[in-house]
Protein backbone atom coordinates (compact mmCIF):
# COMPACT_ATOMS: atom_id res chain seq x y z
CA UNK A 1 0.00 0.00 0.00
CA UNK A 2 1.19 3.63 -0.72
CA UNK A 3 0.96 6.79 1.22
CA UNK A 4 -1.96 7.82 -1.63
CA UNK A 5 -4.41 5.04 -0.54
CA UNK A 6 -3.12 2.64 -3.73
CA UNK A 7 -2.31 -1.11 -3.64
CA UNK A 8 0.19 -2.62 -6.21
CA UNK A 9 0.11 -6.12 -6.65
CA UNK A 10 3.20 -7.61 -7.73
CA UNK A 11 4.64 -10.71 -9.89
CA UNK A 12 7.02 -11.41 -7.42
CA UNK A 13 8.91 -13.92 -9.78
CA UNK A 14 8.76 -10.79 -12.84
CA UNK A 15 9.48 -7.91 -10.67
CA UNK A 16 6.22 -6.01 -12.49
CA UNK A 17 3.13 -4.25 -11.09
CA UNK A 18 0.21 -6.58 -12.76
CA UNK A 19 -2.66 -5.14 -10.98
CA UNK A 20 -2.66 -0.94 -9.06
CA UNK A 21 -6.26 -1.07 -6.49
CA UNK A 22 -7.44 2.63 -6.15
CA UNK A 23 -9.72 1.94 -3.05
CA UNK A 24 -8.57 4.11 -0.37
CA UNK A 25 -8.62 8.18 0.03
CA UNK A 26 -5.37 7.80 2.39
CA UNK A 27 -2.35 6.00 3.46
CA UNK A 28 -2.37 1.78 3.34
CA UNK A 29 -0.95 0.44 6.14
CA UNK A 30 -1.84 -3.03 6.33
CA UNK A 31 -2.62 -5.90 3.99
CA UNK A 32 -3.86 -9.38 4.44
CA UNK A 33 -4.90 -12.26 2.02
CA UNK A 34 -7.78 -14.56 2.26
CA UNK A 35 -6.49 -17.04 -0.40
CA UNK A 36 -9.57 -19.47 0.30
CA UNK A 37 -11.68 -16.34 -0.94
CA UNK A 38 -9.72 -15.16 -3.62
CA UNK A 39 -9.42 -11.67 -1.22
CA UNK A 40 -7.16 -9.29 -0.36
CA UNK A 41 -8.22 -7.26 3.06
CA UNK A 42 -6.77 -3.73 3.32
CA UNK A 43 -6.71 -1.05 6.21
CA UNK A 44 -5.96 1.99 5.68
CA UNK A 45 -5.68 5.69 7.71
CA UNK A 46 -9.33 6.67 5.99
CA UNK A 47 -10.09 4.38 9.12
CA UNK A 48 -12.11 1.65 6.51
CA UNK A 49 -11.39 -1.92 5.79
CA UNK A 50 -11.46 -2.95 2.24
CA UNK A 51 -11.85 -6.30 0.61
CA UNK A 52 -11.00 -6.69 -2.72
CA UNK A 53 -11.29 -9.79 -5.06
CA UNK A 54 -8.05 -8.22 -7.42
CA UNK A 55 -9.86 -10.77 -10.82
CA UNK A 56 -13.12 -8.89 -10.67
CA UNK A 57 -12.20 -5.50 -8.85
CA UNK A 58 -15.53 -5.81 -6.79
CA UNK A 59 -15.16 -4.16 -2.86
CA UNK A 60 -16.85 -4.26 0.20
CA UNK A 61 -15.83 -1.80 2.62
CA UNK A 62 -16.05 -2.87 6.40
CA UNK A 63 -16.84 0.76 8.16
CA UNK A 64 -16.70 0.50 12.03
CA UNK A 65 -13.12 2.08 13.03
CA UNK A 66 -12.75 6.17 13.65
CA UNK A 67 -9.29 6.14 12.92
CA UNK A 68 -6.71 4.54 11.01
CA UNK A 69 -6.55 0.79 10.66
CA UNK A 70 -3.48 -0.61 11.38
CA UNK A 71 -3.91 -4.57 12.16
CA UNK A 72 -5.39 -7.32 9.85
CA UNK A 73 -5.40 -10.92 10.12
CA UNK A 74 -7.77 -13.74 8.90
CA UNK A 75 -8.63 -16.81 10.57
CA UNK A 76 -7.13 -19.74 9.75
CA UNK A 77 -10.17 -21.08 7.88
CA UNK A 78 -10.35 -17.66 5.88
CA UNK A 79 -14.14 -17.00 7.69
CA UNK A 80 -13.34 -14.32 9.73
CA UNK A 81 -11.06 -10.90 9.54
CA UNK A 82 -9.87 -9.29 12.77
CA UNK A 83 -8.77 -5.47 12.61
CA UNK A 84 -7.23 -4.00 15.27
CA UNK A 85 -7.00 0.35 14.79
CA UNK A 86 -5.36 3.49 16.30
CA UNK A 87 -9.04 4.05 17.88
CA UNK A 88 -8.33 1.13 20.24
CA UNK A 89 -10.90 -0.88 18.92
CA UNK A 90 -10.45 -4.93 18.05
CA UNK A 91 -12.96 -5.91 15.78
CA UNK A 92 -14.02 -9.49 14.15
CA UNK A 93 -15.86 -9.52 10.96
CA UNK A 94 -17.39 -12.30 9.75
CA UNK A 95 -16.41 -12.11 5.79
CA UNK A 96 -20.15 -13.26 4.31
CA UNK A 97 -21.44 -10.24 6.52
CA UNK A 98 -19.91 -6.45 6.16
CA UNK A 99 -22.26 -4.32 7.58
CA UNK A 100 -21.62 -5.03 11.31
CA UNK A 101 -18.67 -6.48 13.58
CA UNK A 102 -19.52 -9.75 15.12
CA UNK A 103 -17.28 -8.97 18.04
CA UNK A 104 -15.71 -5.43 18.69
CA UNK A 105 -13.68 -4.76 22.13
CA UNK A 106 -11.99 -1.49 23.35
CA UNK A 107 -8.63 -1.77 24.91
CA UNK A 108 -6.46 0.87 26.25
CA UNK A 109 -4.02 1.63 23.39
CA UNK A 110 -3.79 0.84 19.76
CA UNK A 111 -4.57 -2.19 18.27
CA UNK A 112 -1.38 -3.67 16.06
CA UNK A 113 -0.74 -7.13 16.91
CA UNK A 114 -3.66 -9.98 16.15
CA UNK A 115 -3.00 -13.55 15.78
CA UNK A 116 -5.82 -15.98 15.34
CA UNK A 117 -5.10 -19.57 17.24
CA UNK A 118 -3.73 -22.56 14.97
CA UNK A 119 -5.13 -25.24 17.89
CA UNK A 120 -8.61 -23.96 18.82
CA UNK A 121 -10.87 -22.08 16.80
CA UNK A 122 -12.32 -18.76 17.23
CA UNK A 123 -9.79 -18.02 19.93
CA UNK A 124 -7.92 -14.45 19.01
CA UNK A 125 -5.09 -12.88 20.87
CA UNK A 126 -4.53 -9.28 20.60
CA UNK A 127 -1.91 -6.76 22.12
CA UNK A 128 -2.13 -3.00 22.69
CA UNK A 129 0.45 -0.07 22.32
CA UNK A 130 2.67 1.16 25.05
CA UNK A 131 -0.67 2.21 27.58
CA UNK A 132 -1.80 -0.76 27.36
CA UNK A 133 1.06 -3.37 28.13
CA UNK A 134 -1.40 -6.33 28.07
CA UNK A 135 -1.69 -9.40 25.25
CA UNK A 136 -5.53 -10.32 25.62
CA UNK A 137 -7.09 -13.82 24.67
CA UNK A 138 -10.94 -13.57 23.05
CA UNK A 139 -13.62 -16.13 22.33
CA UNK A 140 -14.74 -14.68 19.19
CA UNK A 141 -17.48 -16.89 19.07
CA UNK A 142 -19.36 -15.85 22.43
CA UNK A 143 -17.12 -12.62 22.76
CA UNK A 144 -15.88 -13.13 25.89
CA UNK A 145 -12.52 -11.92 26.60
CA UNK A 146 -10.42 -15.53 28.05
CA UNK A 147 -7.33 -13.56 29.96
CA UNK A 148 -4.62 -11.11 29.48
CA UNK A 149 -1.12 -10.55 30.28
CA UNK A 150 0.54 -7.66 31.91
CA UNK A 151 3.63 -7.72 29.57
CA UNK A 152 5.15 -4.54 30.98
CA UNK A 153 5.76 -3.20 27.42
CA UNK A 154 4.69 -2.53 24.16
Amino acid sequence: GTACGQIYILDAVQCKVVHTLDIHSDRVGCLAWNSSMHALASGSRDSKVKLTDPRSNSVQEYSHHKEEVCGLKWSHEGSCLSSGGNDNQLCVWNAAMSQRPQMQTQLNAAVKAIAWSPHQHGLLACGGGAADRRIHFYNTLTGAQLADIDTGAQ
